[in-house]
């Protein structure tokens, strides 16, 4: 019989101690592997989307909710500003670019917005068919849309009001796609863009019925011409007009520490249970090796070794450390995996988790060397056990 299907003949003796700790250890693993994978894609996909924009313009209210909803497009929008100021804004000398984003209406759970050519410049965007709208109510689409939509060029889509498939339908102004956009990694990728005129059209049709006929927009992504403007631009906006200007990164930075303190809670509870499933083995290895001290030492007549006696132990603490470990990074990522494709936040966020993390890694490794910490003690009193006295007792 070989050492590991001892061990395992040993483990199975046991069948709810063995399973207690293989479940305390995956839960614990599971748990530090979600908030790893959940933590670092949010905060790239939140430094990746607001790469290269200064600061945002947008009506009144919340500075964050403004970022989510107008960079990330994870919020709903904080209110409309008139395009008459967009226009001043655009030609203020701290400004070297304005880019105008009107939102408000969704196609299947995925934005529809209104903006100028130059919001897919800013993301580098390339055409995998087709190209940019030439005329109202022509469409652009990104690479998650057309693969879960199953979208093409030259299909025609009816968007709804609102950011929920249930909101009332445009029925008289389809939108037809002139344009699948190659995959960018960003934000871009979830979204359908069309021109602002549009978004216009149907809502100042609308509008004729409810007396709503300005143009307005949703947001202004800003860059400035030097960094000087930081300084005083933000509260020129704030002070002296009836908008709000926040910065991406401020807020992107305030957003992390905030869910980095419920993350390190959550860290240090899946911790506490890795620790806790690791005293359980090595208490419970202790406790073993006290109770089969005759077999260990008829092992050792027969002619085992020492260092087999040892090796014997270590197998036996390091497969349930092993199996609870293995579980708990499967069901981590299939957790995340799963919160991305059938949630709305998850798909917002685009989390996905069927990729390698370094910090995974290291969490794994990290649990797999503290387990075999944890299992040298019980082995090392196995290995010097004295066969002679245990004998005699029996």
């Amino acid at each position: 019989m070989s050492l590991l299907s001892l061990a395992w003949a040993y483990l199975r003796a046991k069948p709810s101690n063995t399973l207690l700790h293989i479940i305390l250890m995956m839960l614990g693993v599971m748990m530090m592997t979600v908030l790893l994978l959940f933590t670092h894609q949010l905060q790239e996909r939140l430094y990746r989307d607001g790469a290269g924009i200064d600061v945002v313009i947008g009506a009144k209210g919340s500075p964050l909710q403004l970022i989510l909803s107008s960079v990330q497009h994870m919020d709903i929008p904080t209110g409309n500003i008139p395009f008459s100021a967009v226009e001043r804004i655009k030609r203020h000398p701290h400004v070297r670019q304005a880019i105008p984003l009107s939102m408000g209406d969704s196609y299947q759970r995925f934005r529809i917005i209104g903006t100028e050519p130059a919001y897919l410049k800013h993301f580098k965007a390339e055409f995998k068919e087709g190209g940019l709208w030439q005329k109202n109510m022509q469409a652009v689409v990104g690479a998650t849309v057309a693969r879960e939509t199953g979208i093409k060029v030259g299909n025609h889509f009816v968007g709804v009001h609102g950011l929920v498939s249930a909101g009332h339908g445009h029925d008289d102004h389809p939108y037809r796609v002139v344009g699948v956009l190659k995959p960018t990694g960003t934000v871009l990728d979830r979204l359908i863009v069309t021109s602002l005129e549009s978004v216009w059209d149907i809502h100042a049709a609308e509008g004729r019925r409810s007396d709503i006929t300005k143009k307005e927009v949703t947001a202004l992504l800003v860059r400035y011409k030097n960094r000087a403007a930081a300084f005083s631009f933000p509260r020129y906006i704030n002070q002296q007009t009836s908008m709000l200007a926040a910065s991406p990164a401020f807020e992107m930075a305030r957003l992390v520490e905030l869910v980095g303190i419920g993350t390190d809670t959550m860290m240090a509870f899946g911790g506490f249970l890795v620790a806790v499933s690791l005293a359980g083995v090595f208490i419970g290895l202790l406790n073993s090796i006290r109770d089969r001290r005759y077999d260990l030492a008829v092992f050792r007549t027969l002619g085992a070794s020492r260092q087999k006696i040892m090796l014997l132990v270590a197998i036996e603490g390091m497969s349930i450390a092993f199996i609870g470990s293995i579980l708990g990074l499967l069901l981590g990522c299939g957790l995340i995996e799963g919160i991305g494709a059938f949630t709305d936040k998850g798909r917002e966020m685009g989390l996905e988790g069927l990729f390698l993390l370094k910090d995974v890694l290291v969490l794994w490794g990290g649990v797999m060397l503290l387990s075999l910490i944890a299992c040298l003690v019980p082995a090392w009193e196995a290995y010097k056990a004295d066969i002679r006295m245990t004998l005699t007792r029996f």
